[in-house]
Order: C-alpha cells, then sequence, then structure tokens
C-alpha cells in the first residue's frame, strides 16, 4: 500500500535574497557580526519532501530554528543538515558533505537565517547565537586575561584567568581547533581564529 500526503511550509526572508560571497575567516577580524537569537527560515528549493525527510527537517532541523544552518538533500531525499555554525557558507558546505554520505549529489534545501542576515566581508566574521552570548556577555570573574576564538563551522572558545595575553589566546585558539569539524574529509579546513573580544 502506498499512501502519499503533502505538507506545503512557506518562509521567507523580507526582500530579495542576497547574492553570497564565500569570506573564509581570516585574521585580522576587523568586525564581528552578531544578530539577535532569532532565526528566519528560508525554504530555497519548491521540491514536496517525503514523510521521513519531511519529519527529519520539521523535527530535527527546524527544531528551535538554530543559525547558522541548512538542510540539503538527494534526488531520492537522502539528507544531511547543520545547525549553530557561525557562518551561512559553512553551514551549506557541510550539510552539503553530511548529504554526500547518502548520495553523489546534494542540493541545499533550505537555510536558518538571523534576522537581518547581511553578507560577509573581508575582514569580518560572524557568530551563531550561542557563541554571541559570550562574546557579548563575557562574565565579571573572566577578569583579564581572557581569548576567544572561532571557527567558521560552529566551533568556538573561551579561555579567562591566564597570565598574559599571548597565554590566552593560544589556549582559546587551541581549545577552538580541538572542536573543529573534521570527520567530513570533502569539507575545506576552517580552523579558528581570533576574536577582538570585550
Amino acid at each position: 500500500m502506498i499512501v502519499e500526503f503533502a505538507l506545503s511550509i512557506t518562509f521567507t526572508v523580507p526582500g530579495p535574497a542576497p547574492h553570497i560571497t564565500p569570506v573564509q575567516f581570516n585574521e585580522p577580524i576587523q568586525q564581528v557580526l552578531t544578530y539577535p537569537p532569532v532565526g528566519v527560515v528560508n525554504v530555497v528549493s519548491g521540491l514536496e519532501l517525503p514523510s521521513d525527510t519531511l519529519s527529519a527537517f520539521e523535527n530535527d532541523f527546524l527544531d528551535g530554528s538554530v543559525y547558522f544552518g541548512a538542510f540539503a538533500i538527494t534526488k531520492d531525499f537522502g539528507y544531511g543538515y547543520v545547525t549553530g555554525a557561525n557562518s551561512l557558507e559553512a553551514a551549506r558546505e557541510i550539510a552539503t558533505e553530511e548529504c554526500l554520505k547518502h548520495g553523489p549529489r546534494c542540493l541545499v534545501y533550505a537555510e536558518i537565517l538571523p534576522e537581518n542576515y547581511v553578507p560577509l566581508q573581508s575582514g569580518q566574521i560572524s557568530m551563531s547565537a550561542e557563541a554571541a552570548n559570550y562574546f557579548h556577555n563575557p562574565d565579571p570573574s573572566w577578569n583579564q586575561f581572557r581569548a576567544m576564538a572561532v571557527g567558521e563551522d560552529g566551533a568556538y572558545s573561551v579561555v579567562w584567568n591566564y597570565g598574559s595575553p599571548r597565554e590566552a589566546a593560544d589556549a582559546a585558539l587551541t581549545d577552538c581547533n580541538g572542536y573543529v569539524i573534521d570527520d567530513l574529509p570533502g569539507l575545506r579546513d576552517m580552523p579558528c581564529v581570533l576574536v577582538p573580544f570585550k
């Protein structure tokens, strides 16, 4: 017995979709772009998802609408997704690499962007809402010397109470790079960079 049904969900981002120019996180960082913790879902494909894929999309990927996120699908509706990356470009790449575990070709079906998203320019980085919270609200007990490092893939680290700025920076980079995604062979390197921390 074959049972078919369709559920149509439409999410829109205000205004035209921006042209995305990939910008890698490279030092020196001149500006950190952060956003309110509200994700906006942008479905970029009009394909109807079968029930299993639709369930993963609605119940796993959309859970909390955590930006930066992307959901990619194969032609047979295998899928891969990520949420909590530190850039839209990284989210797209990671979701595609996860999806390629299930088929030879993938396309991005949907994205989760922050409200008022602006594409990155050279010298800028962005952060997930979780990392941005630490960036904007350092704990008063952290004293000096503290440092923060982030990677495009969602890795981040905050360290504090070191003996010097250099020790804090080295510790933040080492810790952050320990969380960088390294199990997707086709994914470009996304090492952590130091962030000008408050």
